[in-house]
């Protein structure tokens, strides 16, 4: 064996001895068996290129390396290797469990948007790794904040590229950890380049947070880069309208991680949307609310008749769900249901988070 294997062996918690499972056993692997014995670390010891069933059987023979059962898997092919991760990581000590905290914030964008500067900016010290360099940040950081007596979780992520510039393993991992810091997530902050303006890959992003059902808060940073006039801000936020139409509900605002400008209004605004999820209609309520609005604008009239609502509900909260129960649900297409969605907004709020209203036929 050579020196460095030695060392790592003497570093690792537990040692995966790989065999080749087509070639039977070897002097070579009698040698590295008799150092692992030795070491007294644990070894799980596996068997590869072992695809088809007599193959298993010949894997016996390596029961005599004396370290305990040999694990059957195919690299090449997948086969066995998710058993084989439980085996490794089963006398592993369990980490604590998380604090409790009141709400988690994942904070989401391009590469170099100012993800990292804005959490920093956020606890008051630097929690992120900051730099000029797109991708900086690989993994999802957990930072728990203290807030007005509220115990936040901040979850800066990994910069989300286009799937055609995601060239490294690694980017595809810290993807991966993006994606799942948006499904733990209460609310998530979408940063735009305000100096850039809104892209597609922008877009992409906010559907991933869309189709999530998330508390969304948009912030253009880098407003000190961009040239302003009087009608800046209002042109900033109709063009990101109009590359996500389906996010227009979000509430938006400018700042600026360098300079500190309106960094104050982050917090606050992703608390009012958060608070806004748990929101419920009384449905004597909503009954009569969209019996008026029904009565002013009911839905077209289709051959066989028109739609009739003869019940609704706020199923759910958290994102918030209306079902109605309806005399035939193809009467209410999706522009008169975009149209009540605007209008229970309009009255009840809900703000930064998407509505979802259901039909069936009663």
């Amino acid at each position: 064996m050579t020196e460095i294997a030695h060392l790592a062996i003497a570093e690792a918690d537990v040692v995966i001895f790989m065999v080749d499972g087509s070639g039977g056993l070897s002097t070579w692997d009698d040698s590295i068996a008799v150092h692992l014995r030795r070491s007294g670390k644990p070894v799980v010891l596996t068997v590869n290129k072992v695809e088809k069933e007599h193959q298993r059987y010949g894997a016996a023979d390596f029961y005599r390396l004396g370290l305990g059962e040999p694990h059957c898997i195919s690299a090449l092919h997948g086969l066995g290797v998710g058993d084989l991760l439980d085996e490794v990581v089963a006398d592993f000590p369990v980490g604590p469990e998380p604090e409790p905290c009141d709400m988690k914030i994942a904070i989401l964008g391009r590469p170099n948007v100012g993800k990292s500067s804005l959490l920093n900016l956020l606890v008051g010290r630097n929690e992120a790794l900051v730099s000029e360099i797109a991708g900086t940040t690989r993994d999802a950081i957990h930072t728990d904040l203290h807030w007005h007596g509220r115990t936040l979780r901040l979850i800066d992520t990994a910069g989300l590229r286009r799937k055609s510039r995601v060239e490294e393993a690694i980017e595809v991992f810290s993807n991966m950890r993006t994606v799942r810091a948006l499904e733990e997530c209460d609310v998530a902050v979408l940063m735009v380049d305000a100096s850039e303006g809104t892209v597609t890959q922008d877009a992409k992003i906010a559907g991933l947070i869309h189709d999530a059902a998330k508390g969304v808060v948009v912030a253009f940073n880098k407003w000190d880069l961009v040239e302003k006039d009087q009608a800046t801000h209002l042109k900033v936020w109709e063009e990101f309208c109009r590359e996500v139409p389906f996010l227009t509900y979000a509430p938006w605002f400018t700042l600026s991680s360098l300079t500190k400008q309106r960094s104050g209004k982050v917090l606050e605004l992703v608390w009012e949307v958060f608070e806004q999820r748990s929101l419920r209609i009384d449905t004597s309520e909503l009954n009569t609310f969209l019996e008026g609005i029904m009565h002013k604008q009911p839905p077209h009239f289709h051959g066989g008749g028109t739609g009739k609502v003869y019940f609704a509900t706020q199923a759910e909260s958290s994102p918030p769900a209306i079902v109605l129960s309806v005399n035939n649900p193809k009467f209410f297409d999706r522009s008169y249901l975009r149209f009540l969605n605007n209008q229970i907004r309009e009255a009840y709020g809900f703000k930064g988070n998407r509505i979802f209203i259901k039909t069936k036929r009663h």
